[in-house]
């Protein structure tokens, strides 16, 4: 089960995402993401069942870069490695599809994960899910809509000021970074 959540509203931080590169402002989103996110994922942890500690000790907080710029070239790093290449060469060909694109214009996005992280079989798998969701047999011991129910408000308030400090930061070092550049410091 997925939840997503949009924020509206945000046109000033677009801005402030919009004044640097693309990398810069991923990573800062996925700074911010985690920060914001592991708090809740911490309930998680402490709401997950302990039978033995492995569901515990897989709830983790990830994030990755999508949109167009997360999606071109990989027809092209695909198509080499059927072709035989090797991984440089079809890493080659994904960053060249990117330039070919001229991906500019939206700002960065960046999509957040908090959960029991990939799972090493498929009974590890249907173990995370019975433990929430429950089945026939087994009745539900959720953890993670617990965490988010308790925890949705702070984490959305956590992002807010985790995101205007990250984006400040970022927006700081690369104008200094620019002054240095022209000489002016």
């Amino acid at each position: 089960m997925k939840t997503r959540v949009s924020l509206e509203g945000f046109a000033e931080l677009e801005a402030q995402l919009e004044k640097m590169t693309k990398a810069t402002g991923r990573a800062a989103l996925r700074r911010a993401g985690i920060s914001a996110l592991e708090p809740m994922a911490r309930l998680a942890r402490g709401l997950a069942p302990e039978e033995t500690g492995d569901l515990i000790e897989s709830v983790e907080v990830s994030a990755k870069a999508i949109g167009a710029a997360a999606d071109v070239g990989k027809r092209a790093f695909a198509q080499v490695m059927r072709d035989g290449g090797t991984r440089g060469e079809a890493a080659s060909a994904l960053r060249s599809a990117r330039r070919a694109a001229h991906l500019g214009g939206a700002a960065p996005h960046v999509e957040l994960f908090m959960g029991p992280e990939k799972a090493s079989s498929k009974d590890e798998a249907i173990k995370a899910w019975v433990q929430e969701f429950g089945s026939a047999d087994v009745d539900p011991t959720p953890y993670m809509r617990p965490a988010w129910d308790q925890d949705k408000d702070n984490m959305l308030a956590r992002l807010k000021e985790d995101l205007w400090f990250e984006i400040a930061t970022a927006v700081e070092r690369t104008q200094a970074r620019a002054r240095k550049t022209a000489g002016l410091e």
